[in-house]
């Protein structure tokens, strides 16, 4: 079974260059009001509540002590229309990980271990398709997927292509869009559009599910009556 460099799939470079600036409609959840300073650039929307969050928000940055309350509620709203998401929470929670990941979200920061100033960096990789992790919250979802030995044999037996096979097999070992559209002499757009497709495929939603999926590993279910938080 292949490894996986946590640092590298997980973690979003700082964006130095403070010159160039994606446009990007960014909504910033916070129920206090407070702005993370390294997302000023961003001119996200900052607000309390959810229902001026909007579908084709480029990503939707939920900022608090237990943020997966909020992600779950924006799942229960969008569905499949939901935008990407990006978990900003204060502080570590470990059944804060799994819910919202189990409730669409796409990238998940735990701003105690992760630099304040990487923030913005990961705002933009996720609106880009791309999933950003803290080491704590991957290695929470590692331990939540349970090992499924036959996974991998059932993979490469399906209609994943050789050009997808390729793009996975350098995904999963830690390679950014940019760099495997390099490799490959691609264009980012058209790995992306191959990761769409071989998400369709494995039938997962986001990019940390198909790396775990290809690793061998699926998701366990959430416990029934689990835990709900109050809103910071």
């Amino acid at each position: 079974m292949s490894t996986v460099d946590l640092g590298r799939v997980w973690c979003a470079p700082a964006n130095e260059d403070t010159q160039v600036v994606p446009s990007l409609s960014v909504a910033l959840v916070s129920h206090d009001g407070a702005q993370p300073p390294s997302l000023s650039p961003l001119h996200p929307r900052v607000t309390g509540d959810l229902s001026v969050v909007r579908p084709f928000d480029d990503v939707v940055v939920c900022y608090g002590h237990h943020p997966a309350t909020d992600v779950r509620e924006l799942h229960r709203t969008f569905g499949p229309r939901m935008p990407a998401v990006l978990v900003a929470a204060r502080s570590f929670d470990q059944q804060d990980v799994i819910t919202a990941f189990g409730h669409g979200a796409t990238s998940y920061l735990v701003l105690t271990q992760t630099p304040e100033f990487c923030l913005r960096g990961a705002v933009i990789t996720t609106a880009n398709g791309e999933s950003c992790l803290s080491p704590a919250a991957a290695t929470t979802l590692l331990r939540h997927m349970q090992p499924v030995p036959a996974a991998p044999a059932r993979i490469h037996s399906s209609t994943i292509t050789p050009r997808e096979r390729q793009i996975m097999e350098l995904l999963a070992t830690g390679h950014t869009v940019t760099e495997i559209a390099g490799h490959l002499r691609l264009t980012g757009k058209t790995v992306r559009n191959n990761l769409s497709n071989i998400y369709a495929k494995l039938q997962v939603r986001r990019q940390s599910e198909a790396i775990l999926l290809w690793l061998g590993h699926q998701p366990q279910p959430e416990p029934i009556g689990a835990v709900r938080r109050h809103r910071s």
